[in-house]
């Protein structure tokens, strides 16, 4: 990372002594001056001088502010769990739209390495004025990951759901072959996952070779970033099929992966991928050709 022009943290320091801690992280004044106004606006002035200094050892502003929105909701956070990203938010959008615009009268849904709990709190917000009844079940290897999916569903409850309608979280492991009959609900129609998908190689690069960025290295937590293709084949091997689930979607982060799982499928399945609005690979989607999930097909950018 190239170092920072002395004149800009001159600049900087005339403007706020707040604000020359924030530019190792952001880099530019504007976007230092953008933290700056969030950190003030959301933590008791007491706390900014921490706020700061934290943030000058590169630590998620999400941790230090104890949040971040995802749609409507404003998710906790906390180290030891994947922060919400923008892209899992984009495709979430687009599936809660799909399901609600084609009137799905009944769907179980089951989020694999749910962590925060975002994709199930997310799909029950905005499923909840839509014409369906649905059951949505998140699970996590993580402790940690789990309690926090409880604490967010609790502190989201700023809507009324009907009671037929429910989200449940539970700990429980992708690699586990019996998995299917340890989770709380029946006969799975939709199977969602933001899985460890970064290849070990990739994860130990430097950014400037397209490695992960050093914070995300040194707070957030390996065991969900780390996996490459094996989580792929855990999903489709020990829950999918056994499920006999009628679709899915899995969030990727290279070709390779999309790839990966089709060849895991017979003809049986159809399947696609779905770029983001950065026009990079974000997801891959499969259906059940003839079967009513195969509405899935519209989220595609192009069929394989």
């Amino acid at each position: 990372m190239p170092r920072l022009d002395g004149k800009v943290v001159r600049q900087a320091k005339k403007i706020s002594a707040l604000l020359p801690p924030l530019l190792p992280a952001n880099r530019s004044i504007e976007r230092a001056l953008l933290e700056l106004k969030w950190i003030k606006d959301e933590l008791p002035k007491d706390q900014w001088h921490s706020a700061v200094n934290r943030r000058l050892k590169l630590e998620p502003l999400q941790y230090i502010l104890g949040n971040q929105p995802f749609g409507d909701l404003n998710i906790i956070c906390e180290q030891g769990v994947l922060i919400p990203r923008w892209e899992t938010e984009e495709w979430c959008t687009r599936l809660a739209d799909l399901i609600s615009e084609n009137a799905c009268k009944r769907l179980v849904i089951v989020d694999a390495c749910t962590g925060s709990g975002c994709i199930p709190l997310y799909l029950r917000d905005n499923l909840a004025s839509a014409d369906t009844i649905y059951n949505i079940c998140g699970f996590d290897i993580s402790k940690e990951a789990i309690h926090l999916a409880h604490r967010n569903l609790l502190s989201n409850r700023h809507r009324k759901f009907e009671e037929s309608n429910r989200v449940s979280f539970q700990i429980a492991d992708i690699s586990d072959a019996n998995i299917v009959c340890k989770l709380p609900v029946h006969k799975i129609d939709l199977v969602t996952a933001n899985p460890p998908y970064i290849p070990l190689s990739d994860y130990k690069k430097p950014v400037i070779r397209g490695g992960v960025e050093k914070s995300v290295r040194q707070y957030e937590p390996q065991l969900a970033l780390i996996g490459d293709v094996d989580p792929y084949k855990q999903l489709l091997c020990n829950l999918v099929k056994p499920s006999q689930a009628r679709g899915f979607i899995f969030e990727v982060g290279y070709y390779k992966q999309v790839d990966f799982v089709r060849k895991l499928l017979d003809r049986s399945w159809a399947v696609g991928y779905m770029n983001d609005s950065a026009g990079r690979v974000r997801c891959v989607v499969g259906w059940k050709l003839d079967t009513d999930l195969d509405i899935l097909e519209r989220l595609c950018d192009a069929i394989i």
